[in-house]
């Protein structure tokens, strides 16, 4: 079994702290929407600036270049 480890600038209450996450029993669809499409029209507004990929995907093989 691993000691913790102990980080000598933080006192003891902050060492004790964990993440906590929420689950929900549904997903917020709409945020998840907006986030998607947010994505895709940041990329798509680069493609046709002629820009790189904001978020560094490489574009579908089958992908003209943008039109001038």
């Amino acid at each position: 079994m691993q000691r913790p480890v102990h980080l000598s600038g933080m006192r003891s209450d902050e060492r004790n702290l964990r993440l906590r996450a929420k689950r929900r029993e549904e997903p917020d669809l709409g945020k998840l929407i907006e986030w998607v499409l947010g994505i895709a029209e940041a990329r798509h507004r680069a493609w046709l600036n002629g820009d790189p990929d904001p978020y560094g995907i490489p574009p579908p093989d089958h992908l003209t270049p943008a039109p001038c």
